[in-house]
């Protein structure tokens, strides 16, 4: 049976959606389905078992999502599912082109594009859940928040990582609840980390570089930080529109020797940095359950996380910090820049349950897959 995959990112892209979309893809090939991956991007090199037609970003945007569409449309004549990856990009040519076809339409949804653009553009700096409290959806993106309502309402299945996720879009979209399946992102225990502090404490961030990520915020208060403690390194891996602002700041403020930024890196490389690094970080205002803190996690490093963040893994609250505080964000640092106080949250992190792996992640996609068969 064939089953059309419609995604905005795939592999070699990097990133959570990317490398999901590639182990489904591998999954639904070796399960006997007929994958075929439609996503953007410049054709690869690397030859898979499976189609996977690639929509250039060079194209202007109208053009590159009727494109999109009409490839989506023309590869699911003789398939019966259509199986979304996000909700624009690739979500919205893709329902429309199931929906024309009468054929079962899936979508996977990993977070909200309309609070995510605003704030991206730095139009307003406010969480997730107050930004829709307070009605700024309809105000910023009232037509393209009426499209996706339309759409999540007459979907046959949506697919979420985790019950708050669930929770939001039963509340803002108006999401049947009989159609959400919870599959959570993988976290496994690989590793348990050192106990000791080797050398200087080193800080590690890994992601895109947009102004809801708060690496601002990171920055400032690891200034302070270093000037009262007189130790410790920040390393930010990654890229996007604040890098120019970030390097800017820590050059003026005379931080390079201490505070890094660094391109991105392919995900066997920022393993490594990972193992080396003594806290990893991630301190969004609203965050969607990153695989960076559940990378982190599994290598059993201590993970400072901002309030609201939707990790499926139950974070203790001395991980928590609330990502308008400065303070509150130097005070866990110290603390975790601490000896003693370390060894005690590798302990701590030891414990965490993280017993739900890529098996089990692929698993269930494939379950889903086979009920709609």
């Amino acid at each position: 049976m064939k089953v059309i995959l419609a995604a905005g990112i795939f592999y070699p892209d990097v990133g959570g959606p990317a490398i999901h979309v590639r182990k489904i893809a591998d999954a639904l090939n070796q399960a006997g389905f007929r994958p075929v991956v439609v996503t953007y991007g410049v054709p690869s090199s690397e030859h898979l078992s499976y189609p996977v037609f690639r929509i250039s970003r060079a194209l202007p945007l109208p053009l590159r999502v009727v494109v999109y569409f009409f490839r989506v449309l023309f590869e699911a004549r003789n398939a019966r599912i259509v199986y979304a990856f996000d909700l624009t990009s690739a979500g919205l040519p893709a329902f429309f082109a199931a929906k024309i076809l009468f054929r079962k339409f899936i979508i996977r949804i990993g977070g909200d594009p309309i609070w995510e653009r605003v704030v991206e553009k730095g139009e307003r700096f406010i969480s997730l859940d107050e930004y829709y409290k307070k009605g700024f959806h309809l105000e910023d993106k009232a037509v393209l928040y009426k499209v996706l309502r339309f759409m999540i309402s007459r979907v046959d299945h949506i697919v979420v990582y985790s019950e708050q996720m669930k929770s939001f879009y039963l509340k803002n979209f108006g999401a049947d609840q009989s159609k959400i399946t919870v599959i959570p992102n993988p976290c496994k225990r690989r590793e348990v980390a050192s106990l000791e502090l080797f050398g200087e404490p080193t800080l590690l961030f890994a992601g895109r570089f947009v102004a809801y990520k708060n690496l601002h915020f990171c920055v400032e208060t690891f200034v302070r930080l270093h000037k009262k403690i007189g130790k410790g390194r920040f390393i930010m891996i990654g890229d996007g529109p604040e890098k120019a602002t970030l390097q800017k700041y820590i050059t003026k403020h005379r931080a390079d020797s201490y505070i890094k930024i660094e391109s991105p890196k392919p995900q066997s490389e920022l393993f490594e940095y990972i193992r080396k690094a003594s806290v990893c970080i991630i301190p969004a205002i609203s965050e969607f359950n990153p695989n960076f803190g559940l990378e982190s996690l599994s290598f059993g490093k201590p993970v400072l996380v901002s309030e609201g963040h939707g990790l499926t893994v139950p974070i203790p609250p001395q991980f928590v910090f609330n990502p308008f505080d400065t303070s509150d964000l130097e005070g866990k640092l110290e603390f975790l820049f601490d000896a003693e106080n370390y060894k005690k949250a590798v302990e701590t992190v030891s414990r965490l349950p993280m017993n739900f792996g890529w098996e089990d992640v692929i698993d269930a996609h494939l379950n889903l897959v086979r009920n709609f068969s």
